[in-house]
């Protein structure tokens, strides 16, 4: 068993013991059993695999409410079996104890939390990692993890104060399983000819000096609500290095593999929002400004140095500007939100992977609600301006009763017309799926 899911158990069991505190108290038991099943979308533009299971996932999700007083307890996990992957895997979503006054709270564990005001778009929401595990977690509506942390709170009448330490650091979770579709966007398996190999991700060391901290400042005002943010940690994503392999047995030299290995650095986060009502209509805005953080350097660029020096650096550090704004009008059954966002990084991008300066997209979500609210048919889309790729998810769900659900659509990626793009480079598993889900 993994050192980690140990300690996830040896989490649970004193957390659970500690729960049998509220017994004979407010404990609640709720969940639910979803399934999802997807196959590979017929592309008019080019042959494709239409038919291929991309999607196959079922889970149950069981989550605990206590109550004493001022505290609180929560306990959430999840088991799912993917039968793309035919793997097994068990997620402790979120385990706290919370104690909250009419001024302050203090909450300690595993939790969830969201920055920002955007929908579907990181600006400021950097505090929880990315589930990129597999395409389920991608295109689920709630793709982050959780972290163990330290929450202290203070409130007001118009104002409240939220301030974090997360000893513990929680890196994105990577599709590096065989049987993922998604691990040849991450790691290929050539590389120039050469086959790939991964190495070792080397994480941060556990210690109390290197945390992370997180602050969230908000008000609450008749004409507007505004929040501002500030981190400190670790980016979730690693950087990767490149290095040649070559036979000792023949002391060739000629390399005759790639390694891949990677690690994380540390960045620096301020940010706000704001929110302005109007009528049926709300006014969105948000940016995040991130000193010298580090920008991942180009494959080719780390191979040639690591063959001539012997050594290369992965990144090299950058100023960046994230910043979007949005529109939601909530008309009578019906829910429209539009948003622009942009993302400038400062100073020359030649030895960089990433290649251009300015980078902007927007999205579009539309919804109606029929049937005495237990149909709903929506559709979102997101549209790159740099190389007009595009993502189109379309969507049909019906409420069969309180507990039972259905829906339908499709997930469907669209590339450039030059280029692929950000988007558009997932196109052969654009998918047409069928979910059910019972709550209880």
């Amino acid at each position: 068993m993994k050192k980690n899911h140990k300690r996830t158990i040896i989490t649970a069991l004193a957390f659970f013991t500690a729960l049998s505190l509220f017994a004979d108290q407010n404990i609640s038991f709720s969940g639910e059993v979803q399934t999802q099943w997807g196959v590979a979308a017929p592309r008019p533009y080019s042959d494709t695999s239409a038919g291929r299971f991309i999607l196959g996932d079922t889970s149950f999700t069981g989550k605990i409410d206590a109550y004493y007083g001022n505290s609180s307890a929560l306990a959430e996990g999840t088991v799912s079996y993917d039968a793309v992957t035919q793997s097994l895997n068990f997620s402790l979503s979120e385990l706290w104890v919370d104690y909250t006054s009419s001024f302050w709270g203090l909450r300690i564990g595993r939790q969830k939390t969201a920055w920002g005001k955007a929908d579907g778009i990181d600006i400021t929401n950097v505090i929880c990692p990315s589930d990129t595990s597999s395409f389920s977690a991608i295109t689920s509506e709630s793709s982050k993890l959780a972290i163990d942390s330290v929450r202290l709170s203070f409130s007001g009448e118009q104002f409240t104060a939220d301030a974090y330490w997360i000893p513990f650091f929680t890196p994105a979770s990577l599709p590096l399983s065989e049987k993922s579709p998604l691990k040849e966007y991450v790691v290929p398996s050539q590389v120039d000819s050469f086959p790939v190999s991964i190495g070792s991700i080397k994480k941060p060391q556990t210690a109390i000096w290197n945390g992370e901290y997180g602050l969230k400042l908000s008000g609450y005002f008749s004409a507007l609500d505004v929040s501002l943010y500030g981190f400190y940690g670790w980016d979730d994503i690693p950087l990767l290095d490149y290095t040649l392999v070559f036979d000792s047995s023949t002391l060739s030299t000629i390399p005759t593999a790639i390694e891949i290995s990677g690690e994380y650095q540390r960045f620096a986060m301020f940010g706000a929002d704001a929110a302005i009502p109007i009528s049926e209509t709300v006014l969105r805005a948000e940016a995040a400004f991130y000193p010298q953080r580090h920008f991942q350097k180009s494959r080719s660029n780390i191979i040639e140095e690591n063959a001539i020096l012997g050594d290369a650096e992965t990144s090299v550090q950058r100023n960046e500007l994230s910043a979007l704004v949005g529109l939601d009008w909530l008309p009578s059954e019906w829910t429209f939100t539009a948003q622009y966002f942009c993302d400038v990084v400062f100073g020359d991008l030649e030895s960089l992977e990433r290649e251009k300066t300015y980078t902007h997209g927007a999205t579009l979500n539309v919804s109606k609600s029929l049937l005495n609210e237990t149909l709903e048919v929506s559709l979102f889309g997101l549209v790159n301006f740099n190389d007009l790729d595009s993502f189109i998810r379309p969507s049909v769900s019906y409420s069969i009763s309180d507990q039972i659900s259905v829906s339908t659509g499709a997930y469907i990626f669209v590339p450039g017309p030059s280029r692929d793009g950000e988007y558009g480079k997932y196109k052969d598993l654009s998918t047409i799926y069928l979910k059910a889900k019972f709550s209880f």
